[in-house]
């Protein structure tokens, strides 16, 4: 919230000591008037909840509350400044527009707002503007009122960023009576975050508990999407809401349509998570070889850094591409906090990211924010952080962080590099404050103000200021200063000219002599191309498989004969693909049953099996099943380069025709070697 009166109250409280009324009108760029004028309107806040009140002596301001209070938030409940601020005003007649039936009428706004007839005229030709940039219409119907007319869909997302800019909008009177409801759709919400297998980050968490608030709001007003086709291929989300249809119906007292249940399931997999089990979706393939693309093209221009050899990152970008690419579909935006630091500290880094983030946004037909393209960015610079020199920790400390995985990493990684500090877990606040109960850390490093008991606790800004660096050392002392190959190599450029392979080749000398490797960076495995790792004994041609789990079992005991896996990862194939569904088929005829590393996997590998006669996977496009591949990897990045030759292989007819027709396995590792083999 962005007013002088609120910012006027935090500058009073934080000073503790008399300040000239002339400073502050100087500070606030208003005349001395409006700040005596300013001060009794504080003061008529405070004395409604019996607070100490400020007080002038001799042109001097002086404030010493004991416990200042949350004046945004008294702001906010005031109807007496909310009518006259404009912005807060337009925000909430905007709500209440949102939420009104077919018709309403400029009576019922005036009585809300306790504004002139003129005021409202002049707000409502605003909030027309707010409504036509998001594709709706605010029609004026003669002696009935007005109404709004859009899709549905562009409603509920206006209505949910409108409510995001007025968090406290549950806590004036009008609203209290939807608490209870509130906490209810938030125990209803983790029992399916429970049941997919995913966290959800706080800020994504209270997100999604709007936009199911919003969905019951609209359905009691008959605003619900219209009845649709069945949809042949649901992702876990969607199944999910599924399944628990008619405790959402009980939950929001009234009859819930499917169409309705995968609205609220996207707004589940556009959320941010911190944990999740592996979620497929019918791009998970896709996913995986543009993420090593993209890593790759931007590694190629940042060559004092080996991105392309940190599995943390790739993972990072892996977890939060799903979500992202959700909402670029919905056009659903979500703002980074952090989206000015990226701009003034990683301006290099974020450019060269915007450069080739393109490869992903073609693959996948869509086109990221501004913002959103910054989440990636964040995901380089905790990169960076990894690269830089630190010694073993001591002092136990967690962090709770509410904005998701990328800021929470390079919070953690500039604390743990400045700080002589073991970092036992990052988490958001409802986990961080469950984890306490039962165990015990030195200091509590948070994003956002917390109530705690017994344990120490410092609020920092996501960046970590000087300030932020200050308080954290009342109770630890900082090591030494940050050590980065990028800052060395620039020191070196100052005297002489260096080659990118000269760059290359000292970054790697600068890393072996500092001991840089300790900090956790993942040495890069070498990618073998497919010839490398397929063999005869490892392909399986015109077999007969009597179901979908036979094949997928065939495939993986090519593997464990092979060597590349133990009899544990044929079991994980087959728990995969009853677990994640059918999108292991990724292409008309072809599957690619696989399962996790930790569930037997020795080394790289793939396995090929035709099918003597189709077999149904249950895929709604993609069945009948010919062609099984048994994937076998030990990480996320060392199989790609072979993966990407088998898809590219097999994205041609023709070849899938020559898979099918082969009768004797050199006949398959001929096309895969480009004819070195004769059939």
């Amino acid at each position: 919230m962005d007013n002088r009166l609120s910012n006027l109250y935090t500058l009073l409280a934080k000073q503790g000591k008399p300040i000239e009324i002339s400073q502050l009108a100087r500070q606030f760029q208003v005349s001395t008037r409006t700040i005596y004028n300013d001060i009794n309107k504080l003061n008529e806040l405070l004395e409604t909840i019996s607070s100490e009140k400020i007080t002038i002596e001799k042109a001097q301001v002086c404030y010493r509350a004991s416990v200042p209070v949350d004046m945004e938030k008294l702001l906010l409940k005031n109807n007496a400044f909310v009518s006259g601020d404009k912005t807060m005003r337009q925000t909430r007649i905007l709500e209440s527009i949102l939420l009104s039936p077919d018709f309403f009428n400029s009576e019922n706004l005036l009585q809300q707002t306790l504004i002139s007839k003129n005021t409202l005229v002049s707000d409502l030709q605003q909030i027309r503007k707010k409504l036509t940039q998001s594709g709706i219409c605010l029609e004026s119907v003669p002696f009935r009122g007005y109404r709004v007319i859009g899709e549905e869909g562009d409603i509920r997302n206006l209505l949910a960023a409108t409510i995001e800019k007025d968090p406290l909008l549950f806590e004036i009177e009008a609203y209290e009576k939807e608490q209870q409801l509130l906490t209810k759709i938030e125990a209803f919400i983790d029992t399916l975050c429970n049941k997919i297998g995913i966290q959800l980050s706080d800020e994504s968490f209270q997100k999604v508990i709007v936009h199911f608030w919003i969905a019951k709001k609209r359905i009691e007003l008959g605003k619900s999407f219209p009845i649709s086709v069945e949809k042949e291929l649901l992702n876990k989300e969607e199944q999910t809401l599924c399944d628990y249809q008619k405790e959402l119906a009980v939950l929001f007292e009234h009859p819930v349509g499917t169409m309705e249940c995968f609205y609220l399931a996207n707004k589940l997999s556009e959320a941010s998570v911190t944990k999740y089990q592996e979620l497929r979706s019918d791009k998970w393939l896709t996913f995986n070889l543009m993420v090593e693309t993209f890593i790759n093209a931007v590694n190629q221009e940042y060559p004092t850094v080996d991105f392309s050899g940190d599995q943390k990152l790739y993972e990072g970008l892996i977890n939060h591409l799903r979500p992202a690419y959700k909402r670029a579909l919905a056009k659903e935006t979500l703002e980074n906090p952090m989206y000015e630091y990226v701009l003034d500290h990683h301006d290099k880094l974020h450019r060269l990211v915007c450069r080739h983030i393109p490869l992903i946004e073609k693959a996948l037909e869509i086109r990221f924010t501004d913002h959103e393209r910054s989440f990636f960015t964040l995901f380089f610079a905790a990169s960076l952080e990894r690269e830089k020199f630190y010694v073993p920790h001591k002092t136990k400390i967690i962090i709770i962080c509410p904005a998701g995985i990328s800021t929470s990493e390079i919070l953690k990684n500039k604390i743990r590099n400045l700080f002589n500090v073991d970092i036992v877990g990052t988490f958001g606040a409802r986990e961080g404050v469950r984890w306490l109960e039962g165990h015990t850390v030195d200091l509590v490093v948070s994003t956002i103000p917390l109530k705690l008991n017994g344990v120490p606790f410092v609020q920092v800004n996501p960046y970590l200021s000087d300030e932020d660096i200050r308080m954290i050392t009342e109770f630890i002392k900082p090591i030494f200063h940050e050590v980065s190959i990028d800052h060395l190599i620039g020191i070196v450029k100052k005297y002489t000219s260096l080659t990118p392979q000269q760059v290359h080749s000292l970054s790697k000398e600068f890393m072996e002599y500092l001991n840089l490797k300790a900090a956790g960076k993942l040495k890069k495995e070498y990618q073998p191309m497919l010839k490398e790792l397929l063999t005869e004994e490892l392909i399986a041609l015109q077999y007969h498989a009597k179901d979908r789990d036979e094949a997928v079992r065939k495939s993986g005991e090519l593997l464990v004969k092979s060597g590349l896996a133990s009899e544990n990862y044929i079991e994980g194939m087959i728990k995969n693909v009853e677990v994640n569904g059918t999108y292991i088929v990724i292409a008309p005829g072809i599957a690619m049953p696989h399962a996790r590393p930790e569930e037997g996997a020795l080394a790289v590998g793939f396995s090929i099996v035709t099918l003597k006669e189709p077999v149904v996977f249950g895929h709604p496009k993609n069945d009948p099943v010919t062609i099984v591949i048994g994937l076998c990897a030990v990480d996320h990045q060392t199989h790609l380069k072979a993966l990407a030759e088998l898809v590219e292989i097999l994205s041609h007819e023709e070849n899938v025709g020559s898979f099918l027709a082969a009768t004797e396995p050199k006949e398959i590792l001929a096309m895969i070697k480009g004819g070195e083999e004769s059939c």
